[in-house]
């Protein structure tokens, strides 16, 4: 188990320390302005440049005065922040002292919820939704609830994939949705979806929200589609792992939200081709509440071993996926691959699920990968 927070206490306080100071000297700037103004006149300098020049000093001031006050507020909500951070890192330590991997996971997920609601105040967005709304945010509000407070600014076409899926929408943003469809109430095990380059973004829902309606009826599991994150508009950009950076953050804050919600099911994240990079750059980055990860038809995965991606538990499995007959593969070799290490190589040590055949996009219908994940529910690993 690691704990990795999003920030830092000591650089929290000592931002605080700077923009408290930087707010005393504008304020101490815009102070001398009635000064210079009185100067200004003393001087006998009258005419359309004196005023010109006089309602400018009284400009600076006002300008002076209103940067004071959204430094000495900066100031207050990284103090805010500070304090919230420590709290947090007294929590983990006692957490990792005890062994406590899912919490000191949460953990992570909530100093990045911190980070993301401090970024928000610092930029005077406040409690606006802006890129996302993730569910991390609403640990209180149910299913019902939540798909009640997004379907009504979906799209029209977007509302009614849903409604045809039967799904429940958890987080929307102005480009996202994502959907959960299956035993909701009481799940034994929920399913994350990560989709690649071409299937991640919003106008392929329908077909990713089928998808999800196969797997939950064969495997009884809730399913959710998640569209946490903005997968590559291009196949030639899927060849940076840029876009697999903030993706790790909200998919790491999701499965922390999907513990909270359904604490005693198995949590199960299956990654495809680009997904694979968002899920254990995840794992690796900052951890990842999932009882059993797979790969399917990977470009490459974050970390140089599995050990490297911190899980539910130290128990967690890793599955990798490959049909034969994938042309992705090419773009591994060895132990390396185009956007990372290879997870098929020996080395890497996951496990190898085999008897898989098809294309890249056939991996959801194929019967070798569907028996291996209904043979894979178990409860979950301890704390």
């Amino acid at each position: 188990m690691t704990y990795r927070p999003a920030l830092d206490t000591n650089e929290l306080v000592a931002a605080a320390a700077a923009a408290h100071a930087a707010a005393r000297s504008a304020a101490e700037r815009a102070a001398h302005a009635p000064a210079s103004r009185a100067a200004l006149a003393a001087t006998g300098f009258r005419g359309p440049a004196s005023d010109a020049s006089a309602a400018r000093l009284t400009g600076y001031a006002v300008a002076l005065e209103a940067s004071a006050a959204r430094l000495e507020a900066a100031g207050f909500a990284l103090e805010a922040a500070a304090r919230i951070q420590r709290e947090l890192d007294e929590a983990a330590a006692f957490a990792a002292k005890h062994a406590h991997n899912r919490t000191v996971l949460w953990l992570n997920a909530m100093s990045m919820m911190l980070d993301l609601q401090l970024s928000r105040s610092l930029m005077g967005t406040g409690d606006r939704q802006q890129d996302y709304d993730p569910l991390f945010a609403h640990p209180d509000a149910d299913g019902s609830e939540l798909h009640a407070r997004y379907v009504g600014t979906a799209p029209a076409a977007t509302r009614e994939v849903v409604e045809r899926a039967g799904g429940t929408i958890l987080e929307a943003g102005p480009a996202s949705t994502t959907v959960i469809v299956g035993d909701t109430e009481n799940p034994t095990r929920v399913i994350t979806l990560v989709a690649g380059a071409t299937t991640g973004t919003p106008e392929k829902l329908e077909g990713e929200l089928a998808k999800a309606n196969r797997l939950a009826q064969q495997t009884g599991a809730a399913v959710v589609v998640w569209q946490g994150y903005s997968p590559p508009p291009l196949l030639v950009e899927a060849l940076s792992p840029t876009w697999a950076d903030g993706g790790a953050d909200d998919l790491s804050m999701f499965q922390a939200a999907l513990d909270e919600r359904y604490p005693d099911a198995q949590k199960t994240v299956v990654s495809h081709s680009y997904g694979t990079l968002v899920a254990t750059k995840a794992a690796h980055e900052h951890g990842l509440i999932a009882d059993d990860l797979w790969l399917l038809g990977s470009a490459g995965v974050d970390g140089e071993h599995v050990s490297e991606l911190t899980l539910a538990s130290p128990d967690a499995s890793v599955y990798v996926v490959d049909s034969p007959t994938d042309p992705i593969l090419l773009l591994r070799s060895g132990p390396s691959a185009a956007l990372g290490s290879s997870p098929s190589y020996v080395g890497w040590g996951g496990e190898r699920v085999t008897g898989v055949r098809g294309g890249h996009c056939d991996y959801f219908t194929d019967p070798a990968f569907v028996s291996a994940l209904q043979q894979s529910a178990n409860p979950p690993g301890g704390m």
